[in-house]
């Protein structure tokens, strides 16, 4: 984000500390993509019909 984009964030109504919250939430979703992904983890069963499949 460049500087405008964090004052339209600020301006807005947020603080500082919710654009780093937001760094965080998307690292963290980030890496455990990638976990998952490497693991080969298994998809929750509640989440069965949202699974991505590649297209045909």
């Amino acid at each position: 984000m460049d500087d405008a984009e964090v004052e339209a964030f600020l301006a807005a109504g947020h603080t500082r500390r919710h654009v780093l919250d937001v760094v965080l939430g998307v690292g963290m979703k980030t890496l455990s993509n990638y976990t998952n992904h490497i693991a080969h983890t298994p998809l929750d069963p509640a989440w069965k019909e949202q699974e991505w499949a590649a297209p045909s």
